[in-house]
């Protein structure tokens, strides 16, 4: 077991979204769309979601989110439950968490255990200081004052328990293959000879499976869970008397008590149960569109529900509620990222490694200014739901952000907006010259270029195509190497060059001239394999990154190699366009640089560092030349969520680097940013600095690589470093390792030229 303090990392109001991060520090950005379930202590409301939790602060109306980067030991929530006191959060793999207070302590018994089969936490039931907790391999006791595992039972062979709860002194369990019960005092309950399966059942739900549960004035309540939608059954027993609630089939995902109502959590609402069972009301107005709450509970006289398209919600009745937080992506899902300025912009679809459709329907997620706003077939009449799934590519216009375009493996074409909100025009054969295969759109990739012409890149006889800003269409042909192959990425460098990355072709390098109009001047070069034509590890090129040196960058899934000239790119001879492995000598041996990695993703950042993402082995953050290990993330020593990678993405002006996984985005606020040789805009957080912060000093807008000492008022230096690319980190202590004084210090700094400037004060506070 491990116990730590909850840190208080993302504070803010609930109309606000993530706050920007202190630098070095992560943040998941989860999705509260893919809602669990909600609870209660004596303070808050917690609204559980896959990857994360919404903590709702019902004294001064404030929120935090609790992931993985500040307290959480697990992601794949499946289940949250509390006593008023303590909140116990279950994980699918068999972790728990038990929040209590601003402590989280980590129960990983189940996850550790030797056995086999599914671990699943179900649910979690408290009596006193016993917690019966519902999963894959039985019913786990924990007593809460022991903080230690008690007792497993099992109530059949290899059981699946999803609910539990003690009625009239017995133990009763809900599982997949019908309800079981014993005496609660009862020793030896880890034998199922002494439980006994409930018969007084109808012969056609006796064996299961039952979902939930309860014990409610008086009565025994559980939930018949059918294949069937709209064919789940409540039924309640008392006194031996056997009854069913309503005439008509339900949709049930939960069920929970307050002092006098049983509140059933339903497709379309909330019905709320008398001590009679009868319905007292059924909440089913407290949003546009259908409901579809996971759980609902009631204190401080409200209801309080965890929806599965709308958050956590706050309800009076049908005709007063609030949404108390539905900021997010609208699922966990991504795939590609473009950033601009501050935008990023996050295709939710996703493709299988053999290019095979997952008909996921996230649709888009577009992050400004801390809110999220979805593009999906629930908010856009121009995505159909039937016609667009899977977006894998989205790009954003560096002259104007408010442009954007995002494509899909599908029928639907790609989609442009043109004022940062409305989808305006849906391109397809018909208005473009984008070329259908299998029915489908097999757009691979799209980049803006600093002209505002979006160039795309999909399966067809001429696989690369360019929209100009005018809104004429162009296509370019690459060769027969590229013909109706599917190209997976596209990436435009600083000299205008559109590298195409064609799966099982290897690497194509193309540049029109500046005359898209004129065929006659366009230039081209293929790398393959071959030594002399391109010395490329792999003809499955998965990454391409331009540095500040205009190196160009390549991940394969064979490793990864650096072509450190384009001069000779059109019209080199033999080997004089080869790209470099980067040899490191590993215990007497010389190596490659990351051997043979399966390299997905390559990113510049402002430090001309890279940042390399694998399909397994997390991320990598090198130094500009490739020979140093700056930062290696994985899941197991980071907030990094997976360790397959998708896509990485830097948001230069703060530095923030985003990571797209296969189990949700996550980022992290790294010590580098975009320079300024005018120094135009220098910021310094935190300014003052008081006693209790002792998290790093962060300086912003310098020039790249600059000099910078910090001096006292009368001209001391207490400390100098290099910036990296606009931005230096401080820990606030002098050279020989003390913490400076209260008082005034000047950042100084001179860029590459050697100009020396005053850019900022700050102040201690000690």
């Amino acid at each position: 077991m491990f116990r730590h303090s909850l840190i208080t990392l993302l504070l803010f109001s609930a109309i606000s979204g993530f706050a920007q991060i202190p630098m070095l520090d992560w943040r998941v950005h989860f999705s509260v769309n893919n809602a669990i379930g909600v609870a209660h202590d004596a303070s808050s409301v917690y609204m559980a979601a896959v990857n994360g939790i919404v903590q709702y602060h019902t004294d001064d109306n404030s929120i935090e989110m609790i992931t993985v980067a500040n307290g959480l030991s697990d992601l794949g929530i499946s289940s949250v439950d509390g006593n008023g006191t303590q909140i116990l959060v279950g994980y699918s793999n068999g972790n728990i968490d038990l929040i209590e207070g601003n402590t989280i302590t980590n129960i990983p018994w189940i996850k550790l255990a030797d056995i086999s089969g599914d671990k699943t936490i179900h649910s979690a039931n408290f009596d006193g200081n016993l917690v019966y907790i519902s999963c894959g391999i039985g019913l786990i006791v924990f007593d809460l004052s022991k903080t230690e595992v008690k007792d497993t039972y099992y109530p059949y062979s290899n059981p699946t328990i999803f609910s539990s709860c003690i009625y009239n002194d017995t133990l009763y369990c809900a599982t997949e293959t019908g309800i079981y019960f014993a005496r609660a005092d009862k020793p030896f309950l880890n034998d199922q000879n002494n439980w006994t399966k409930k018969t007084d059942l109808p012969a056609a739900v006796i064996n299961g499976p039952f979902t939930e549960i309860n014990s409610f004035a008086g009565k025994l309540v559980f939930a018949y869970n059918s294949t069937a939608f709209d064919a789940d059954t409540l039924y309640f027993s008392e006194n031996n008397t056997l009854s069913k609630y309503g005439t008509a089939g339900l949709t049930i995902s939960d069920i929970k008590t307050s002092d006098t109502q049983l509140l059933v959590a339903l497709y379309g609402g909330v019905d709320l149960l008398n001590t009679a069972m009868t319905q007292d009301a059924f909440i089913y107005q407290y949003l546009a569109g259908i409901p579809e709450p996971m759980s609902c509970i009631r204190f401080n006289n409200f209801y309080w529900v965890a929806d599965r398209n709308h958050g956590l919600v706050k309800v009076t009745d049908n005709w007063s509620n609030d949404v108390i937080y539905s900021n997010s992506p609208y699922a966990d899902g991504c795939y590609r990222l473009d950033i601009q300025y501050g935008k990023v912009l996050v295709a939710g679809g996703g493709l299988t490694h053999n290019l095979v459709n997952n008909y996921f329907r996230n649709g888009v997620y577009l992050f400004e200014n801390e809110t999220w706003t979805n593009f999906n077939h629930e908010t856009s009449d121009s995505i159909d739901f039937n016609k667009d799934w899977d977006f894998v590519s989205v790009a954003i216009n560096p002259n104007n952000t408010d442009q954007m375009a995002f494509s899909s493996f599908s029928e639907g074409g790609i989609k442009y907006i043109a004022d940062g909100a409305t989808i305006s025009e849906v391109y397809t054969e018909s208005n473009s010259t984008l070329e259908s295969a299998s029915n489908k759109y097999a757009v691979g990739d799209m980049k803006f270029d600093d002209a505002g012409n979006l160039w795309v890149v999909c399966t067809g006889v001429e696989p690369l195509k360019v929209r100009t800003p005018a809104g004429d269409w162009y296509s370019f042909s690459l060769g027969s190497a590229a013909k109706d192959k599917y190209p997976y990425r596209l990436f435009i460098d600083s000299n205008g060059n559109k590298w195409v990355a064609v799966t099982n072709a290897g690497l194509i390098a193309f540049n029109e001239n500046g005359t898209i109009a004129d065929a006659s001047d366009d230039d081209m070069r293929i790398f393959t394999t071959s030594e002399g034509y391109g010395n490329l590890p792999s003809v499955f090129v998965k990454g391409i990154a331009e540095d500040l040196d205009g190196e160009i960058w390549i991940g394969t899934e064979e490793g990864m190699v650096v072509l450190y000239s384009t001069a000779n790119l059109y019209d080199g001879g033999y080997g004089e366009y080869d790209f470099d492995f980067i040899l490191i000598e590993v215990e007497g041996e010389v190596e490659h640089l990351l051997g043979e990695t399966y390299i997905t993703s390559i990113a510049v950042d402002g430090g001309n560092r890279k940042w390399i993402g694998t399909s397994s082995s997390g991320v990598f953050c090198l130094s500009p030349d490739g020979m140093e290990e700056i930062y290696r993330f994985t899941a197991e020593n980071s907030p990094l969520i997976s360790n397959n990678v998708l896509d990485i993405r830097i948001d230069h002006l703060s530095g923030e680097v985003y990571f797209a996984t296969d189990k949700g985005l996550v980022s992290f606020r790294s010590d580098a940013s975009i320079f300024d040789e005018e120094f135009s805009n220098v910021t310094v957080f935190p300014n003052p600095v008081r006693p209790d912060y002792a998290g790093p000093i962060t300086v912003q807008g310098l020039g790249y690589q600059s000099d910078v000492k910090v001096t006292d008022i009368s001209g001391n230096i207490v400390y100098k470093t290099t910036s990296n690319g606009g931005t230096v980190i401080w820990d606030g202590k002098t050279l020989t390792g003390e913490r400076v004084q209260s008082g005034v210090y000047l950042i100084w700094t001179a860029s590459v030229d050697g100009k020396g400037k005053e850019v900022a004060k700050i102040l201690f506070m000690n």
